[in-house]
């Protein structure tokens, strides 16, 4: 999963945070809370190793899948529905696929050919084969993705298709930690519903910054708050509402 030791953070030389130490384990669906500029992004960043962090140190033990606010896309060229499976690589055994199954045609007696076919079936099914891609086109259409946009180049599609396209990609990943930094952004009413269910039965981990609320209180069984002032994460190992009470009251102390 994650671990962070002591780690600190600062953006130039403001301190944004000191000393901090956490795992995230399966099962830890974990709302990232703080002020605007508190440092949000850049701990899920450094989180996402695409930073690093002034002192301490972050270690994965498995996969991680992250989500930028800015999500870069690659190659503007690539075909929507392309860029998704490449989360497995997936894209690029069915692109091999196809050559062997054209360059078979012309050589069906090639045993050289037939062993390459074979090989690349077997690795294609690996992956899992015909049914993760229903399963990529699956999260895509829950995500507002219809068919047609996927079979599109990325640059033809809007920002927020793009948008859409990463996160799916990061939820087609099987990654075991999701980092998504406001997951719903250019999700319609429907899309956040089918969200909210799927990260709740995600069994890694999570950390999560939203301003939807209905989504952190349906998700989110942790919340670690950013408390700019102090330089500090505060962890709270309860759910959304418990942890708005518990705060009321350390605010009031």
């Amino acid at each position: 999963m994650i671990t962070v030791q002591d780690v600190e953070l600062r953006a130039g030389a403001r301190l944004l945070l000191s000393g901090v130490t956490f795992r995230v384990q399966p099962g830890d669906r974990i709302g990232l809370v703080g002020r605007n500029g508190a440092g949000k992004t850049t701990l899920t960043k450094t989180l996402a190793k695409q930073t690093l962090p002034a002192a301490g140190t972050v270690t994965h033990t498995a996969p991680v899948g992250y989500l930028p606010q800015d999500p870069r896309t690659g190659d503007l060229d690539v075909l929507a529905r392309d860029r998704v499976l490449s989360a497995r690589g997936l894209d690029e055994v069915m692109r091999r696929l196809e050559k062997a199954q054209v360059e078979l045609g012309e050589r069906p007696d090639d045993a050289d050919l037939l062993e390459r076919y074979g090989r690349l079936e077997e690795r294609f099914d690996n992956l899992g084969g015909y049914a993760a891609e229903a399963e990529a086109a699956r999260i895509c259409s829950n995500l507002g993705l219809p068919e047609r946009a996927l079979a599109q180049p990325l640059g033809t599609l809007s920002g927020g298709q793009r948008r859409r396209i990463e996160l799916a990609r990061i939820l087609f990943s099987d990654a075991t930690t999701l980092l998504l930094d406001e997951p719903t952004n250019h999700l319609d009413a429907d899309s956040i519903v089918w969200l909210r269910g799927f990260l709740q039965k995600h069994a890694g981990g999570l950390i999560v910054i939203s301003h939807d609320v209905e989504l952190l209180e349906a998700v989110v069984n942790k919340v670690f708050h950013l408390d700019a002032n102090r330089a500090e994460l505060d962890q709270y190992n309860v759910g959304w509402k418990t942890y708005l009470q518990q705060r009321e009251t350390d605010e009031k102390r």
